[in-house]
Formats: C-alpha cells, sequence, structure tokens
C-alpha cells in the first residue's frame, strides 16, 4: 500500500508533464493568444512547474524508502531544510499568480471590457442608424408602402399614401386593403397573395388599380414578399400614372400623325391586316381600300412655305373625316392619305363615296391671307380580288393612284390587272435606261431649224436618241416619259446640254455657219436647283456664246412651279440665252405665261400644223394665225414644228411664221450628216454671193 502510495507521485507528475505539453504545444501553435486565455495558460504553466517539483520531490523521497531508489537518497530529502521547498515553491506560485492577476490580467480584463463595450456602442449605433434610416425611408418613400396581416388588414401605411391614393395612413391603418382596390382587379390581387402565402412566388410588378379618395382611377405596380414568422405581407407600390401616360404618347406617335392626329401608316397596316384576316377565304366580306394624293402639292410648300403647306393638310385631313360617308382616315406621309371602307366591294359605291369626297377637297382653300385650289387623284383597289393581303391590296391602289395621275391628275381610277403589268414594264425600262446612261447608249441627233423666208439653216434642235443593243435606234417616244422620271434624268440632261454645246462650238470652229443650238430640258433640271450651275458649266467648258444656245421649257415644267422655274430662267436671259416655249398650245398653261416668263420663242405643236393643207377650213387654222399674231404682238419669235408639205411651209410664210422645222425640211440627223449638210448649204450661199 505504501508502494502504491509512492507511485501516485510519479502518476501525478507524469499528468502534470502532459498538461505543461499541451499548454505549450498550444502556445507555441498560436502565440497570439491574448487576454484571460493567455493569463489562463500562464497560471497553468506556473501550477503544473509547481506540482511536478512538489511530486518529483516526495516521489523520490518515498521511492527511496520502498526499494524504488537509493535509501541515501531517503536521508538527503529527509532533511527538514529540503521539506521546506515544496511549500517555498507553493509561495512563489502563488505570488507569480497573484502578479499576473494584478499586473497583466487586470488591466487586459479591464480593455477587453471597454473594447467589448466601445463594439456594443458601435453596434448599438449603426443598429439604431439602420432602424432610423429605414424610418426615414417609410416615411419619405415616394412609392406607398403597405404591411398586412394574412387577411389583408393594413397593419401600417407609408405618408405617401397621401400622395398617392389621396387617404392618410390613420384612414387606412385597421381597415382591408380591398376596400382601396379597383373592383375588376380584387379576384387577380387575393390570388396572387395566396400564391405568395404558399410560397410559390414572390410578387414583382404586379399591377394594381387603386382608387383615389377623389375617384379617380390610379395605377401601381407591386412588389412583395411573405413573411411566414410574421405572419405579414410587405408590399411597396409605385404609381404608374405618369408612365401609363407616356405609354400611352408613345403609343400615339407610333400609331397617331402628329399633324393631322389621323391614324398613321403602323395603324392603317394593323386594321386592314385584320380586316383582311378575320374575312380570309369569304368573298361575300369584301373591303375597299382608296389612296389620295394632292397633286402638286410640293409646289405648295416650295412656293407658299412648309406652314401653309402643313395647314393645307390639316384641312384636309378635317374636311376627309367630317365627311358623312363611312370612311375611316389615315394619313401615310407627306400629301397621301388612305381611305379604308371595310363594308364595301361595289366599286360603283366605292367611286361614288371617293368622288364625293374629292369635291369636297376641291374647294376654296384660305390661310393666312393665300387662297389655295387644290386637285387630288385617287386609285381605289378592292378585296379579295385585287388582293388578299395588306401589301397587295395598297401596292395595287397605289397603281391605280399613278394611272390617275399620269392621265392628268383630278380622277379617281380603279385597279385593273393590265396596270401591274405596265407597272412592271416601266421597272425594267427604268432599269435599262440606267444601263444606258452608265454604258453611254446615249446619242443626239439634230434637226435642222431654217429661215421661212430664204431657207437657211439658223438653228438646230439637239434631238435625244437610244442606241438600244437588241432594238437599234429608238425614238423619244419610246422612253422619255420613263426617263423624266428615271434617276438619271438630271445627269442625262447635263450630258445632253455638254454635248450640244460642244458640237456647236465645234461646227464653229470648222468655219461653218453660226447657228443657235436648242436644247430641251427635263423637269428634274429644275427640281435639282443646279440648272444655272450646269449651262454656265457647259458654256465654259465648250466655249460656244451664250447668244449661240436656246433652251427649250415646256408647259409641264412651267405649270404650277412658277417660282422656283422663273427664277434660273431669267437669269440665264440675263445672260443672253435664248428661252423657247414648246408645244405651245397643246396643255393647261396660261397665257400669262408669255409675258411672265423670259422667252424669245414659241414653238407651235405639230398638232396644229398637220391640220394645214391646201384645202383647210379657216377653223383648222385659226389656232396657227392666233399663235403667230400673239406672238408677233408680244415680239416673240415663232417656229412652226412638224412641216411636212410645201403647202403649210408656204401658209406658214405667208402668216408671218419665222422659222420652219420639220421632215420637210430635214429629218433628224447624226452630227457628222448635219455637218455635212451645213458644209453644202455653207457652200451654196458661197457661190451665190461669187456669182452675184
Amino acid at each position: 500500500m505504501n508502494l502504491a502510495a509512492a507511485l501516485i507521485y510519479w502518476v501525478i507528475i507524469a499528468l502534470w508533464l502532459a498538461v505543461l505539453t499541451t499548454a505549450g504545444v498550444a502556445f507555441i501553435r498560436n502565440p497570439r493568444t491574448f487576454g484571460a486565455v493567455r493569463l489562463l495558460l500562464f497560471v497553468i504553466a506556473i501550477d503544473t512547474v509547481r506540482n511536478i517539483i512538489e511530486n518529483l520531490y516526495f516521489g523520490l523521497y518515498f521511492g527511496g524508502q520502498y526499494g524504488l531508489f537509493p535509501a541515501a537518497i531517503v536521508g538527503v530529502l529527509g532533511n527538514p531544510g529540503y521539506l521546506i521547498i515544496p511549500k517555498v515553491m507553493n509561495v512563489i506560485a502563488a505570488c507569480a499568480v497573484f502578479g499576473l492577476l494584478v499586473l497583466r490580467w487586470l488591466p487586459l480584463a479591464s480593455k477587453e471590457r471597454a473594447e467589448a463595450d466601445a463594439d456594443i456602442r458601435i453596434k448599438t449605433q449603426a443598429l439604431n442608424q439602420e432602424i432610423e434610416e429605414r424610418r426615414r425611408l417609410f416615411d419619405t418613400s415616394l412609392d406607398l408602402i403597405l404591411i398586412t396581416d394574412r387577411n389583408g388588414v393594413l397593419g401600417r401605411v407609408s405618408p405617401s399614401s397621401l400622395a398617392t391614393i389621396g387617404y392618410r395612413p390613420d384612414e387606412m391603418i385597421g381597415h382591408n386593403g380591398a376596400e382601396f382596390i379597383f373592383s375588376d382587379d380584387l379576384a387577380a390581387t387575393r390570388q396572387e397573395l395566396q400564391l405568395a402565402r404558399t410560397g410559390q412566388h414572390h410578387m414583382r410588378n404586379f399591377e394594381t388599380r387603386y382608387v383615389h379618395k377623389n375617384g379617380r382611377i390610379v395605377p401601381l405596380a407591386w412588389s412583395g414578399v411573405w413573411s411566414e414568422p410574421e405572419q405579414k405581407h410587405f408590399f411597396f407600390g409605385r404609381d404608374m400614372t405618369e408612365r401609363k401616360s407616356a405609354e400611352e404618347q408613345l403609343r400615339r406617335l407610333a400609331h397617331i400623325d402628329q399633324l393631322t392626329g389621323l391614324p398613321n401608316r403602323v395603324s392603317l397596316h394593323k386594321d386592314l391586316d385584320t380586316i383582311l384576316r378575320e374575312r380570309a377565304g369569304n368573298p361575300a366580306l369584301p373591303v375597299t381600300v382608296a389612296t389620295l394624293d394632292l397633286d402638286a402639292f410640293k409646289d405648295v410648300n416650295d412656293t407658299r412655305g412648309h406652314s401653309v403647306g402643313d395647314k393645307l393638310l390639316q384641312e384636309v385631313a378635317r374636311r376627309l373625316t367630317s365627311a358623312p360617308e363611312k370612311a375611316q382616315v389615315y394619313r401615310l406621309g407627306e400629301d397621301e392619305f388612305v381611305l379604308l371602307l371595310s363594308d364595301c366591294g361595289d366599286p360603283i359605291l366605292a367611286f361614288g363615296v371617293v368622288e364625293t369626297l374629292l369635291k369636297r377637297l376641291g374647294g376654296q382653300f384660305d390661310f393666312d391671307g393665300h387662297q389655295l385650289f387644290i386637285a387630288v387623284s385617287a386609285g381605289v383597289a378592292i378585296a379579295p380580288n385585287h388582293g388578299s393581303t395588306v401589301d397587295d391590296l395598297l401596292a395595287n391602289a397605289d397603281l391605280a393612284l399613278y394611272d390617275a395621275k399620269a392621265a392628268g391628275g383630278r380622277l379617281c381610277r380603279l385597279y385593273v390587272p393590265t396596270l401591274r403589268s405596265q407597272a412592271k414594264r416601266r421597272c425594267e425600262l427604268d432599269m435599262e435606261l440606267r444601263r444606258a446612261f452608265a454604258n453611254q447608249e446615249f446619242l443626239l441627233y439634230f434637226q435642222p431649224q431654217v429661215r421661212s423666208s430664204d431657207g437657211s439653216i439658223v438653228g438646230a434642235e439637239a434631238l435625244l436618241r437610244w442606241q438600244h443593243p437588241e432594238r437599234g435606234i429608238l425614238a423619244p417616244g419610246a422612253f422619255i416619259d420613263a426617263l423624266c422620271e428615271s434617276a438619271v434624268a438630271i445627269e442625262t440632261g447635263r450630258w445632253i446640254l455638254n454635248s450640244a454645246c460642244k458640237t456647236a462650238a465645234c461646227w464653229r470652229a470648222k468655219g461653218l455657219p453660226s447657228i443657235r443650238m436648242g436644247v430641251n430640258l427635263f423637269p428634274a433640271q429644275f427640281r435639282n436647283g443646279t440648272l444655272l450651275q450646269d449651262v454656265e458649266q457647259a458654256l465654259s467648258e465648250s466655249g460656244l456664246a451664250p447668244e449661240f444656245l436656246e433652251l427649250e421649257i415646256t408647259e409641264n415644267i412651267a405649270l404650277g412651279r412658277e417660282e422656283g422655274t422663273l427664277s434660273p430662267l431669267k437669269e440665264l436671259r440675263a445672260k443672253g440665252i435664248g428661252i423657247a416655249f414648246d408645244d405651245f398650245g397643246t396643255g393647261y398653261a396660261s397665257l400669262s405665261y408669255l409675258t411672265r416668263y423670259p422667252l424669245t420663242r414659241i414653238k407651235i405643236d405639230r398638232s396644229f400644223i398637220q391640220q394645214i393643207g391646201a384645202q383647210s377650213a379657216p377653223e383648222d387654222t385659226a389656232i396657227v394665225r392666233s399663235i403667230i399674231g400673239m406672238g408677233s404682238n408680244l415680239g416673240l419669235e415663232v417656229i412652226a414644228e412638224g412641216v411636212e408639205t410645201a403647202a403649210q411651209a408656204d401658209f406658214l410664210k405667208a402668216e408671218g411664221c419665222h422659222e420652219l422645222q420639220g421632215y420637210l425640211c430635214s429629218k433628224p440627223l447624226p452630227a457628222e450628216a448635219f455637218e455635212q449638210v451645213l458644209q453644202s448649204r455653207a457652200s451654196v450661199h458661197t457661190k451665190r454671193v461669187h456669182s452675184g
């Protein structure tokens, strides 16, 4: 038993060595341990060392007594002086622990308490600040914030409710939210709430209309969440009134013409497509489309200004929509309008409606002192006979409109299938004309203009020909109308002008008689606005004097474009260039044009000359006599076109017509052949002079 007691000391030593080793390892692995943990390690280490020394002493002492160690150890350790060592160790250990408590632990504990208090204070301030910020957000939010229980009873309402739906928070709290929701939206709102409570989704941009205190409807976009622990709904509602207004404005911009307030092209396509789809395959439910176009509207803008043009369009829209006829009116852009007759398939009835509207537009328009009279052309297409799709129907109505304008305007035409084939031919011809210009297939012929008194050549008219690669030489009648509307009209006009001037200058350089060169102008050359510069450049490059150039204009150029045409012509006339009025008497031009335009010559159209014969009645020649007399009275030279017989030449000479042009004198000739004619005439004239 005494041996066992002796061994206990060694077990205790082993245990304390294990404690010391563990504390040392812990300290080595985490040397930055501070505060109570570090103090605890130090106290354990001190107590461990004390216990090891004390138990080592008694372990050796009792081990010697029981034969575990030499007996001499007992005598040494039994010395009373050594017995005091364990007690001294206890005192030292106690002092060390006390010193650590006073010098280290208490300051560290105070510091840690201060840091903990500071940390708690900081977190408390942050929490209070967050609470305050949330309160301010709640109080100042422009969005409507609602908190309800699972039954929809309002528990908290943000002050923005007053601005949003006209109710103060205290007027809403305690009431069920359904009391403020527009009745038509109640069922959908309840379904959303039910889905939110089942956790199937969060509410995002769910729109519900509320009823304002003043009775108006307020659209609100909601976001919300259901909190299961709190058994509450949290909602955030944004007033969508301004957004809805903006969306409506965008819709109007997309579907309504801003100038006239009429539905635009997008609306027409949508409405017409809906009608055609609903009536597809049922010929008993027709629909009529009529396209309307103001004749020469561009001239109104050019001569009176765009403000007058805008007012004219607004008044046209008003007259169209105020008519008793049941027609939906659209404006497609510029001066083009469309009538949609959804229950009309009879061409006679459709024409009646359209012509009635055209008459309403044919009256006088007064704007700020401007008096306007306009003409309108129309094209009509009827579905399903003339097209079963929107694009086909509108395209065919446009073809009918084009046909009406080509016939002189002020007309209403119905689409017929031949119009599409004609349009196809026009398109093909336009492509050919573009290719012809690019491949330099155009050439000039020249027809002499002779003095009626002695037959001398005094001028030449440059006439365009097309050397077609398959059809040979083509006269202007086969392509000139298409060329006038083609994209290459301006470039072709410049080429004609330059080539004619260079040819005339070349003849003069060869010593041939000086004659004037007549050049026909395209309408596009006036619309382009570069006519004056083009003529000046042609004269400069060729060296031709201005008095030997004569520009020929037709009535379709002058008609309706006085201000845009007069200015460049006056400047050209001031430079000495002649101005001839071609095909006079065949159009609608006023006789006052003869005094307003800076003309030097009138050309009598061949249609009047052809009526002159040996046995012509007086009424057949009255117009020619009148034109010749009028020209003489106005101081203008007069030339007759299309002179083919001697009788016609004699009559014209007797009536005082200054010059003749036609097959009697010569057919149009290539430049080389015309040059030979000039040379022969010059030789004859020289012989006459010498013989005389």
